[in-house]
């Protein structure tokens, strides 16, 4: 349906055995992935917090030895624990604990729990695409099409059930702003993703700019539940608050906010050797970069706000889309995690209101899903949890004068074509254009255009 109702479209049918057998599959494929995969250094991080919490230690005062018995990676040195406020690691704390309790001290016991949040979560955002293509569109057929495409993803399934992420308990809450009812609603729900990994503060603008009156004053519920939880699990665990140096709650806040180069976008152009270099003489620059995306969500909230207005759920979704690509572009570092949050609002952005987009959508996983594999060494060592050299390995080719600089030249091609993907997305969105041309593919058409009159010449 190219034009569908702008509200919604009847009641919530009970799921079809068709929706039912779809969420098991994507439940199974996952589980599948779950205890013997991860990535080496951030589900490694996982395993020390989850120890950490569990022995009764405030996870944000030091860098962290490996646990005996079930650490996989990095043996030699100290790493440090989930920079996350309190949400993460104390619920990595309770899985710990509570494979203690079942997990007959296998450690693939313990990799399994630890990724059942992220899992449960992904399976969860299959599930709320559809119901809400149901409500937009009235249609069973669309919302199936969605829930097997997200169910099946194979960017998700990397993300989450093999990396070991939670971002897909972000989109969760994402996803659940669509729903929101009235200001409080939305701000809860922000202030819920503030929690658990802060990236919904990018929605505090748009709250500010869409409300009137005493009601802008809503978004003050956003910052205050976070940071009410943060200090009720610091009194209740007995964490000190000091440290706000290289370690502590504050550096974490303050890492999360500004980044750290490299990434899927022109950070990563910006962060090689060379580049960075140069641009260290230019005063300022780093530090201005790595902030450079609050100015860029004010903007990008002051500009969708003029789009909101009553239950127009395209309106909702335009706005929400814009401002987690103007996040993604501009921000210092968008790691491959974060582009969950972006395919899942595209995807039903173009299963409901823009189905012409389907090629741009097509183009811009398409680059994702190469770099996730690329920065990955093909997955090579996401292998790390059961084959105990991997790590190494991967650390010695990627530093190899011919397979390192062939991967370096590839990553710096997708980051920048990656960049300009999100420019076009930009002016799509803002310009609400339905039917786009993906930018590479317009650019070869030229190309053949101005070859064909070369040789007529």
């Amino acid at each position: 349906m190219n034009e569908p109702p702008p509200g919604v479209s009847g009641s919530r049918r009970p799921l079809s055995s068709l929706a039912v057998k779809t969420l098991l599959g994507a439940l199974l494929v996952r589980e599948a992935f779950s205890f013997w995969t991860g990535h080496p250094f951030d589900f490694e991080s996982w395993v020390r917090t989850g120890f950490v919490v569990a022995s009764g230690h405030n996870p944000y005062s030091a860098f962290w030895a490996p646990v005996p018995g079930v650490s996989f990676a990095y043996r030699d040195q100290n790493l440090t624990s989930a920079a996350y406020l309190p949400f993460w690691p104390v619920l990595l704390g309770g899985l710990y604990r509570l494979w203690e309790a079942v997990g007959a001290n296998n450690r693939f016991v313990l990799y399994f729990l630890l990724k059942q949040p992220g899992i449960l979560a992904d399976v969860g955002t299959a599930y709320l695409l559809y119901r809400l293509t149901e409500r937009w569109t009235g249609s069973v057929a669309s919302a199936q099409s969605i829930l097997a495409f997200w169910s099946f993803f194979p960017y998700a399934i990397l993300i989450t059930a093999v990396w070991g992420q939670f971002d897909s308990i972000v989109v969760v809450i994402l996803l659940g702003l669509l729903y929101a009812r009235g200001p409080l609603e939305r701000n809860l729900l922000d202030g819920l993703g503030i929690l658990v990994k802060w990236v919904t503060v990018i929605f505090v603008p748009l709250e500010i700019f869409r409300e009137r009156g005493w009601r802008r004053l809503t978004f003050l519920v956003a910052l205050a539940l976070p940071l009410a939880v943060t200090i009720v699990v610091f009194a209740a665990e007995g964490w000190s608050l000091q440290g706000f140096g290289t370690q502590g709650i504050g550096s974490v806040a303050l890492s999360q906010s500004k980044g750290g180069g490299l990434g899927m976008s022109y950070s990563f152009l910006l962060s090689l050797p060379g580049v960075s270099g140069a641009l260290r003489h230019v005063p300022f620059f780093f530090a201005a970069a790595q902030y450079v995306w609050v100015p860029g969500v004010v903007v990008a909230g002051w500009g969708a706000a003029r789009w909101l207005g009553g239950p127009d759920p395209r309106s909702e979704l335009r706005a929400t889309l814009l401002v987690v690509a103007v996040f993604l572009l501009l921000r210092w570092g968008s790691y491959e995690q974060y582009f969950l949050y972006l395919f899942s609002l595209f995807a039903l952005d173009v299963a409901v209101f823009r189905p012409g987009r389907r090629r741009l959508f097509v183009f811009t996983t398409t680059v994702a899903f190469a770099d996730l594999l690329v920065n990955n060494d093909l997955g090579i060592r996401f292998l790390a949890p059961i084959v105990s050299g991997v790590t190494g390995f991967t650390t010695q080719i990627d530093a190899n004068d011919s397979y390192g600089l062939v991967r370096t030249i590839a990553l710096a091609v997708l980051a920048g074509a990656m960049t300009v993907t999100l420019v076009q997305l930009l002016r799509v969105v803002w310009r609400d254009e339905s039917d786009p041309t993906p930018w590479l593919h317009a650019l070869y058409a030229r190309w053949g255009t101005w070859s064909k009159r070369l040789v007529g010449r």
